[in-house]
């Protein structure tokens, strides 16, 4: 099994130094495992990301392990990078410079509204009427839809992360949602199953079970993350993942090598 989601310090909001997640990993039988740390170029969340100055460091400190680890676990490298349109060619530049393994796109900040910190208005309770929830869904759809005319990223991290907080709509946004799953088929993209939910508010996976069992109709394949922010986190709640593959109909999960995806049998 293979964790493809787990953050360093230098996000500025994880613990552990990076060698703990891979020992984690091998103590818990992982066959890989994938720093997928945030790259956030625009203003809003810069503060938990690593800095474009960093990245070299941060690919470098990968590579280390990479080496030292290697007759053990296959240890990748990655990046989630928070997507913004007006920084979109950046996060390409940068991209293209290294020899990333994987690249993760994911929305924390949809039009600059914030669905992902405690301390948001998302997050400490806030007052919001169903209708106010609705919009902050449609926003949320709406910046995922238009991050997908893009091409520097390889998987959709935690699809529905709207819901941390355990806010949810009043309506259906299953139109939206195919809408989305249909150009990840076209583009030939991989979604996350993304298990921190279980750990928030929202206490289920990112995305839900019956999004899930959509992505299965549409032939859509898989890589799981853990979203791991300290070495305890790695693998966290794989076997409730595994579980909801195989209830949808999924047989198959997805690794990546020099962003090349290899389609790989699960194992029940």
């Amino acid at each position: 099994m293979f964790d493809y989601h787990v953050h360093t310090r230098l996000c500025n909001h994880a613990e552990g130094v990076m060698s703990d997640f891979v020992l984690r990993a091998i103590e818990i039988g992982l066959k890989e495992i994938c720093f997928l740390d945030h790259l956030t170029l625009q203003d809003q969340g810069k503060e938990l990301s690593m800095t474009p100055g960093e990245v070299p460091m941060y690919f470098q400190a990968v590579q280390v392990l990479k080496k030292k680890f290697a007759d053990r676990i296959d240890v990748k490298a990655g990046l989630e990078i928070d997507f913004s349109e007006t920084h979109a060619d950046m996060a390409a530049d940068i991209v293209n410079t290294y020899s990333f393994d994987v690249i993760g796109g994911s929305v924390h900040f949809p039009e600059g509204f914030d669905v992902v910190r405690r301390s948001s208005t998302w997050g400490n309770k806030g007052d919001y009427t169903d209708e106010d929830v609705n919009r902050v869904y449609s926003r949320y759809y709406e910046t995922m839809s238009r991050m997908l005319d893009y091409d520097y990223f390889d998987i959709l991290c935690h699809f529905d992360l709207a819901k941390k907080f355990g806010r949810k709509p009043s309506r259906s946004f299953d139109n939206e949602i195919i809408e989305i799953l249909r150009k990840v088929k076209q583009k030939d993209l991989t979604l996350e199953l993304n298990t921190s939910g279980y750990a928030h508010p929202a206490g289920e996976s990112y995305p839900a079970p019956d999004i899930i069992k959509k992505c299965s109709d549409f032939g859509i394949r898989f890589v799981l993350g853990s979203d791991a922010h300290d070495p305890k986190s790695v693998g966290r709640y794989f076997d409730k993942a595994i579980r909801l593959l195989e209830e949808a109909g999924c047989k198959k999960i997805v690794s990546f090598s020099g962003r090349k995806k290899c389609v790989i049998p699960i194992d029940f």
